[in-house]
């Protein structure tokens, strides 16, 4: 969370520079559910894991992951258009820390690790599997209201501790397409990831075959406000599990001094999760996305 704050504040100093470079603010609350647009975002997401099961001691287990998301929109060529968007995610969670046995991977929504114990329990925070994925499109197909773009993702072994990541490096298609109505989002994006290297976490030695499909429908009922939902659907290929939200919540555009901020929160409860023995039961996710002042080498074309 200092991260978070640090973050917040070293953005919130650019208000005043950015009321020259930046769009209408009826541009930007039209641009901003667009993931193909020329707007660049500093998304910073939260999301916190309600666990339960029959592991002794894990009848209540709470995981919190803290994500910086940037957006990062380039004009390739005159026709196409490449996004790019890496993402840092940091854990704060109370699991064991003991004997590295103890802890294994279900390949679900937190991509944390899953104890066979919860009999020594720590607060600890450290940084997961640092990502990106890459999409392509061209100019005509990142206009309103259809939108659509393909590309690569990319996961890395990066995790400072076993419990917070895969143990593979990973990498696989991706994809995304969204209707952009006047009153509906309606859209998702697909992700798919095979290990490459890596030798995997105590549990997690079979290799990794992982599919991620966020869904988003959206609803317009203000001016800048919508309601709706945009959870993440995980099929681990490897173990046949799957991890399904249903849920909903809100969002809308707000304005910190000349900054346009898009805010929002969500909650979902899992109605299918990959373990009788230790699974998540709820999620709340909270999201802060600044607009960013784009670089001017952004906007032409790079080749």
């Amino acid at each position: 969370m200092v991260i978070g704050v640090s973050i917040f504040l070293s953005v919130s100093t650019m208000a005043e520079e950015i009321s020259n470079k930046q769009p209408t603010e009826a541009e930007i609350a039209k641009m901003i559910n667009n993931p193909l647009s020329y707007l660049w975002m500093m998304a910073m997401q939260n999301d916190t894991w309600f666990y339960d099961g029959d592991v002794p001691g894990a009848d209540k287990v709470t995981v919190n992951r803290f994500t910086i998301m940037p957006i990062m929109p380039m004009q390739l060529t005159e026709n196409y258009k490449l996004v790019l968007r890496p993402w840092l995610p940091i854990y704060t969670n109370k699991l064991p820390w003991g004997d590295k046995d103890n802890f294994g991977w279900t390949g679900g929504e937190t991509g944390m690790g899953v104890p066979n114990s919860i009999a020594d329990t720590k607060w600890k925070s450290g940084i997961g599997d640092v990502g990106l994925w890459m999409a392509l499109t061209t100019n005509e197909n990142a206009k309103p209201p259809f939108v659509w773009g393909l590309g690569l993702t990319s996961m890395f072994d990066t995790a400072s501790k076993e419990q917070y990541g895969s143990g593979y490096n990973s990498a696989g298609p991706m994809g995304l397409a969204f209707y952009l109505g006047e009153e509906w989002i309606v859209g998702g994006i697909l992700q798919h990831w095979w290990d490459y290297s890596g030798s995997g976490t105590t549990l997690n030695h079979d290799g990794m075959s992982l599919t991620d499909f966020q869904y988003v429908l959206r609803y317009k009922v203000g001016d800048d406000t919508y309601i709706g939902c945009a959870p993440n659907i995980q099929y681990n290929w490897k173990t046949e599990d799957w991890n399904v939200p249903v849920g909903g919540g809100f969002d809308t555009l707000i304005k910190i001094g000349q900054l346009p901020v898009k805010v929002g929160m969500e909650a979902y409860y899992f109605v299918k999760h990959g373990s009788d023995d230790f699974h998540n039961d709820w999620q709340f996710r909270v999201f802060f996305v600044p607009v960013l002042p784009s670089p001017d080498w952004s906007h032409s074309p790079l080749f």
